[in-house]
């Protein structure tokens, strides 16, 4: 129920600031601020992990790129032309919740999403999915070859894959967004 709260708050904090604020930087600041100002009040889990990780992602109109600031969360991946790329910050910025230890909001980077493209945002129970011998699944090298047809498709093809590697056995909650160009 704490995750449930944590993610009801920056949901709401998000349409709250989105429209008014000028960058991604400016809107991932707040975020963290509203996060630390309310995490007393969301739970035993918060309270003691006091933390929650998050990728902002801006989609300029009528362009063939992707902005992306990082806090603490799993890379996406860019998936296009049947080839895999995780597009990981260059300076990554600690978690929403964690301003307290004095890091500035590193700056967002710009990467292509051309036409016929996917980006996949996926949390780490994707990325810590292991096989019988424990191996962790990799993305980049399990989604090779992948067809990107539609954003359902993305996720459906996605979740085949790690099924396939963890053998249908799942031990941790998997989320996966996908944004089709």
């Amino acid at each position: 129920m704490g995750a449930v709260s944590t993610v009801a708050l920056l949901l709401g904090a998000f349409r709250e600031a989105a429209e008014d604020v000028p960058t991604l930087e400016a809107l991932g600041a707040r975020l963290d601020r509203r996060l630390t100002r309310e995490a007393p009040g969301l739970g035993e889990e918060l309270e003691i992990e006091g933390f929650t990780t998050a990728v902002l992602a801006e989609f300029p109109h009528g362009g063939e790129l992707v902005r992306l600031l990082n806090f603490g969360h799993p890379g996406p991946y860019l998936v296009a032309g049947g080839h895999v790329r995780e597009l990981d910050a260059e300076v990554p910025n600690l978690p929403l919740g964690m301003s307290g230890f004095g890091q500035e909001v590193s700056p967002h980077q710009e990467f292509a999403f051309p036409p016929g493209s996917s980006l996949l945002l996926v949390t780490d129970g994707v990325t810590e999915s292991r096989n019988p011998q424990g191996v962790f699944f990799d993305p980049v090298l399990g989604l090779e070859g992948m067809s990107c047809s539609s954003a359902k498709a993305a996720v459906n093809n996605l979740l085949t894959r790690v099924d396939a590697w963890t053998g249908g056995v799942s031990t941790d909650d998997r989320a996966v967004l996908a944004v089709a160009h």
